[in-house]
């Protein structure tokens, strides 16, 4: 199911970002401007992120999953994200601590009765620290996808 949502287009590898601010801005605009988003995305996954954070420490390695609201997405898809730094993110189980993170898994799904089925396989990926090391380690957005299809399998 994941390959279906993980867009080549939507791989960003490396981003330059100061903060997570930077980065959803970055990121709300290049999703606009190919269709994935309508306008107000990006307000709505800062506020989002703000009240319920998305930040996982998974103990070997920390992950981000921010997701957007049905309402604002034109298109269902999942851009990865790598950063050449890390940046602050508020913790999920805990919004007074923060972790570093630099991968990113950004959900923008317009269907919310998939939503859960896929967050579910999306943390079970991330789960997987060779999976995860592999992903921050790729050079291409066709290697990152290589590595989602090798290891999304169908449920």
């Amino acid at each position: 199911m994941l390959k279906e949502y993980v867009k080549e287009e939507l791989i960003f590898l490396d981003l330059v970002v100061a903060d997570r601010t930077e980065l959803f801005k970055k990121l709300s605009k290049l999703f606009l401007e190919k269709g994935y988003v309508k306008e107000g995305f990006y307000d709505f996954i800062v506020e989002r992120e703000e009240n319920y954070p998305t930040g996982l420490d998974l103990e070997t390695h920390t992950v981000a999953i921010p997701h957007g609201n049905p309402e604002f997405i034109e298109q269902s898809f999942i851009s990865v994200v790598t950063l050449s730094q890390p940046i602050k993110m508020k913790k999920m189980e805990n919004a007074d601590e923060e972790i570093e993170v630099d991968l990113f898994f950004v959900l923008g799904l317009n269907d919310g009765t998939q939503h859960l089925q896929i967050l579910k396989q999306v943390i079970g990926l991330i789960q997987q620290e060779t999976f995860v090391h592999e992903l921050k380690e790729a050079q291409s957005s066709a290697e990152v996808i290589e590595k989602i299809n090798g290891l999304a399998v169908e449920k």
